[in-house]
């Protein structure tokens, strides 16, 4: 009589050659043929140069496997008018649609007081105002920060081109928006269609950042309805707004603890912690760089004087809103509401309405709350 262990041998190998030709080979040879097509569909992607998907074919890949180049086609250009580069790169972002709207018509929407010489007019729009106007003409849109290179190409990827918002030139305080409409991994460069520097102009990637990094690199996507799904699958976490400006925080973080002496960082956490509703963090961020920033700096983000008031500091509001508006600033609806509203809880109703009255002497679209309508008539 055979011993239990013979006989486990004898069952063992057979069972074993069984399962490599049944179960383990199919499914290697399976993975080598699925491995064999990605590799032909990224080859015919290069070789047709990084050719746009169609609109049913719109995916998320990884970045390794992106096409080197992709640029998308749009013969439409605008040089802006003064100040004007907000509406300009709306009109140009809007065209990849279809949308054919001037920046004229945008900006006299967006920004109506103006002045060909630039003095005291209304200097800027935001990028909420650039997607809220953009929803007028049935698209959705994606405000969020914390944006980098990969994100870009994965948008372009799928013909989506991004709005951002940097400095005009490095080492200066002009912000300006760009439309960012292609990317060449072979000369390491973005392409945008400027309003301002020309149409097909490319930066690096590096020389890119450096001119977004002051702006914790925030950026906008206009997307049809039926592009949803593709762009909130691109923004993964970041679709949460939340997220994405704890990730900014991060970013700012990490940085500073490199650089604690960087301006841009700590402005930058100043601005997260103010999304994040950490009002004493925004302003102690603020605080500890306020000396050293741009001359320009609050034109454009007014996060940490809001952030005072609310944490009920309301005479510092008045005191930087003050100095904002009598220094080449004055048409700036914005921070006439913040004053407003401090002397309507006041119960200084007088002063709250000249103040309500010069937001929309300086923006007639300008929307005011119900209760600042109120004390206005």
């Amino acid at each position: 009589m055979r011993s239990i262990p013979v006989l486990l041998k004898m069952l063992f190998f057979p069972f074993l050659a069984a399962l490599v030709v049944f179960v383990i080979y199919p499914r290697v040879v399976k993975q080598r043929e699925e491995t064999i097509d990605l590799a032909k569909v990224i080859k015919q992607m290069n070789s047709a140069g990084g050719s746009a998907p169609s609109e049913e074919g719109s995916q998320l890949v990884s970045t390794a496997t992106l096409p080197s180049r992709k640029v998308l086609k749009n013969d439409y250009h605008v040089f802006q008018t003064f100040n004007n580069c907000g509406p300009a790169s709306l009109s140009m972002a809007l065209s990849y649609y279809g949308i054919k709207v001037s920046q004229k018509e945008l900006g006299d929407q967006l920004r109506p007081y103006q002045n060909k010489q630039g003095d005291n007019d209304d200097k800027s729009v935001t990028l909420e105002e650039i997607g809220e106007k953009a929803e007028e003409y049935g698209l959705l849109y994606y405000h969020r920060p914390a944006g980098n290179p990969d994100l870009i190409k994965q948008l372009i990827f799928n013909d989506i081109p991004v709005i951002t918002r940097t400095w005009l030139k490095y080492g200066e305080d002009i912000a300006h928006f760009r439309v960012i409409k292609g990317y060449d991994d072979n000369a390491g460069v973005f392409i945008q269609d400027d309003s301002y520097q020309g149409k097909n102009l490319e930066y690096t990637y590096g020389d890119f950042n450096k001119l977004w990094e002051a702006f914790n690199y925030e950026y906008i996507v206009l997307v049809r309805p039926e592009q949803k799904d593709v762009v909130e699958k691109i923004l993964g976490q970041s679709l949460d707004k939340k997220i994405a400006w704890e990730l900014a925080k991060k970013e700012s973080e990490k940085k500073l603890f490199a650089n604690p002496a960087s301006v841009y960082d700590r402005f930058n956490l100043s601005v997260a912690n103010y999304y994040l509703e950490d009002y004493e963090g925004a302003v102690e961020a603020y605080e500890e760089i306020s000396a050293r920033l741009p001359f320009r700096m609050l034109w454009y983000q007014i996060e940490p004087i809001i952030a005072y008031n609310k944490l009920g500091e309301e005479e510092k509001v008045l005191e930087i809103t003050s100095t904002i508006l009598n220094n080449h600033n004055r048409a700036f609806s914005e921070l006439y509401q913040l004053r407003g509203r401090i002397y309507m809880e006041r119960g200084d109703l007088g002063t709250a309405r000249g103040e309500f009255e010069k937001a929309l002497y300086y923006n007639k679209n300008y929307r005011l709350e119900e209760d600042e309508l109120t004390v206005l008539n």
